[in-house]
C-alpha cells in the first residue's frame, strides 16, 4: 500500500536526430546555381534578375558585417563598463 506513494515516474524518452549544417557547402551550392542560371540566361529580363540577385546578395553581406561590428562594439562597451565598475568597487 505504501509502495504507490514512493513510486517515481519514469523519465520521458525522446528520439534526438542531430542535424549537421555546413554553411560553406550551402554558399558554394547557391553560388554554383547562380552561375549556371547566369550562363543559361539569354534574355534581357533574365539579366535584370541576375543583377537584382547580385544587389540583394551584396546588401545582405553588408548588413551582416554591420550587425557584427555593432555587436562587437557593444561587447567592448559593456566590458569597459564592468571593468570600471570593478575598479571603483575594489580600489575606492
Amino acid at each position: 500500500m505504501i509502495k504507490f506513494l514512493f513510486k517515481q515516474p519514469k523519465p520521458r524518452q525522446f528520439d534526438l536526430k542531430p542535424r549537421f549544417y555546413n554553411e560553406r557547402k550551402e554558399y558554394i551550392q547557391a553560388r554554383s546555381e547562380a552561375i549556371e542560371w547566369e550562363m543559361n540566361a539569354s534574355s534581357t529580363e533574365a539579366g535584370g534578375e541576375v543583377f537584382r540577385s547580385r544587389i540583394t546578395r551584396s546588401w545582405n553581406d553588408q548588413s551582416f558585417r554591420k550587425s557584427r561590428l555593432k555587436s562587437n562594439k557593444m561587447v567592448i562597451i559593456i566590458a569597459g563598463f564592468l571593468f570600471l565598475l570593478a575598479y571603483f568597487l575594489l580600489y575606492m
